[in-house]
């Protein structure tokens, strides 16, 4: 068979792997949500929101709704790492979670952007069929194999956010360096911070991280080198959490890196430690467990449990990997194995298709995305531009046209809101429109100027242009915003 590959029988021990991992990332996001009162700053104080294009309907719950929504995704993270009902709490997931991705364009992140997508994948990969509750309570779901796409599903779903990310960073900008040569001078960073005011260094650093994205996949999925490049983006994860502050991303992808491993991995790791008989290779294994802990509390500077834990379990995981480099198990014997599926082939085809597809759409439109915004997100553009503007707002009488300098006070937005919009195109026009239905109808009218990169200063928006009127399209040229 042609595609037969993909129908071979794996343990499921790395999937499950993964729902583990999944479940206890995304409880820890809920953790912070309300530890840190984003639940109230985001969806209950607004006044508005800004919405995504074909979701304008969609509204923050009333009262104590969002923090009622919050303890359910909770709950649903808990069921998840147990595999308690499965299937029905995966499905529940990822309907709330892209519900309160929805309700605020303002907070985009790309790692919400795949929380989304790998949620989806999950309700439809058995995660389920060992070490589970599920199993426990209906003993008809265990079993000892399931395809190889389920694995290699998740592979590629990760693997896409390293490649385009790489592909992204072939620019003139990236490739000269910018904006690291803006980012690291002066940062505090531990041992190199003192080199990173020289260009040489900032410009290592650009290209290293651009090598590291576009071969991470077919490296992390050859056997010899998987150890070297796991080890390498444990590194990278860690720097970027140091560096930037990008909430739970950096953990998350570290994680992840164990889907890599062969598909039975968890019962050879375990065989592996049960086995050791010598008290040197011992302390080994102990020394890199307590030295990954210290490195993720360390990079991280602030004790939580997740990067404790991961520091903790990922790095004795990769000195195993380095000792034994091991191999998957011989296909295990499968029991009644489903014949061809057309449909099977045909979904992850399509699945394939979009995640290639939407990441490059902003090559067939003209002008640079990290300017204009189109084509930018849910593209895996990340931490590739520094975009400084400054904005001011007219409105204009219907009838004749005078603009008038709109104090910014007038705004129904909260402060970080106005801050998400500055220099987004597609947040600029929605405010617009809310700023013209506050004072009746009335034409509103920008001066954006913007300098990307340290470069200079430009105008972004046609200031003849009344923006109450437009819309933002991310599949095209938008003619009211200028090019770069």
């Amino acid at each position: 068979m042609r595609f037969s590959r993909l129908f071979h029988p794996i343990r499921p021990d790395n999937v499950v792997a993964f729902r583990i991992l999944f479940g206890s990332i995304m409880l820890w996001e809920v953790y912070r949500y309300f530890s840190y009162g984003w639940i109230h700053d985001y969806w209950i104080e607004p006044l508005v929101n800004f919405k995504y294009g074909g979701f304008f309907w969609i509204q923050p719950l009333a009262g104590d709704g969002m923090y009622y929504l919050f303890f359910v995704l909770g709950a649903l993270s808990l069921f998840i790492i147990a595999g308690f009902l499965y299937r029905a709490s995966t499905v529940l997931f990822f309907v709330l979670f892209t519900y309160t991705f929805l309700l605020e364009q303002g907070r985009y992140l790309n790692h919400f952007y795949l929380v989304i997508l790998l949620s989806f994948l999950m309700m439809f990969i058995p995660a389920h069929r060992t070490f589970s509750v599920d199993v426990w309570l209906f003993p008809k779901l265990r079993r000892k194999w399931i395809p190889a796409w389920t694995l290699m599903l998740l592979q590629f779903q990760i693997g896409a956010v390293y490649f385009f990310g790489g592909i992204a960073k072939i620019n003139a900008d990236w490739l000269s360096g910018s904006p690291m040569d803006l980012w690291l001078p002066g940062t505090d960073f531990p041992l190199v911070g003192q080199y990173f005011d020289i260009p040489a260094v900032t410009l290592f650093i650009s290209y290293a991280g651009l090598l590291l994205d576009l071969l991470a996949l077919p490296l992390l999925m050859f056997r010899k080198t998987r150890p070297w490049m796991a080890l390498a983006l444990l590194f990278f994860h860690l720097s970027n959490d140091r560096l930037f502050s990008i909430g739970i991303f950096p953990w998350f992808m570290i994680g992840v890196l164990v889907i890599y491993l062969p598909s039975s991995w968890p019962r050879q790791f375990w065989a592996y430690l049960k086995e050791m008989n010598s008290v040197r290779l011992k302390l080994a294994v102990v020394i890199t467990s307590l030295t990954g802990g210290f490195l993720a509390l360390f990079f991280h500077q602030a004790f939580h449990l997740v990067p404790l834990l991961y520091g903790l379990l990922i790095t004795p995981i990769l000195f195993w990997d380095f000792h034994k480099n091991p191999a998957d198990e011989n296909m295990v014997q499968h029991e009644n194995q489903p014949a061809h599926s057309n449909l099977v082939l045909a979904g992850l085809g399509v699945w394939v298709f979009l995640q290639i597809v939407i990441p490059l759409r902003h090559y067939v439109i003209p002008g640079n995305p990290s300017w204009t915004e189109e084509g930018h997100r849910f593209a895996w553009h990340m931490k590739l531009r520094s975009k400084s503007c400054e904005q001011d707002f007219f409105i204009a009488d219907s009838k004749s046209f005078k603009k008038k300098p709109l104090d910014i006070d007038e705004g129904p937005l909260q402060s970080w809101q106005y801050n998400d919009m500055i220099g987004r195109p597609q947040l600029i026009a929605q405010y617009a429109k809310m700023l013209s239905t506050a004072f009746d109808g009335k034409p509103i009218y920008a001066e954006v100027r913007c300098s990307l990169n340290g470069g200079p200063w430009r105008p972004l928006i046609d200031p003849d242009v009344d923006l109450s009127n437009v819309s933002f399209h991310d599949w095209k040229r938008n003619d009211w915003i200028i090019a770069y």
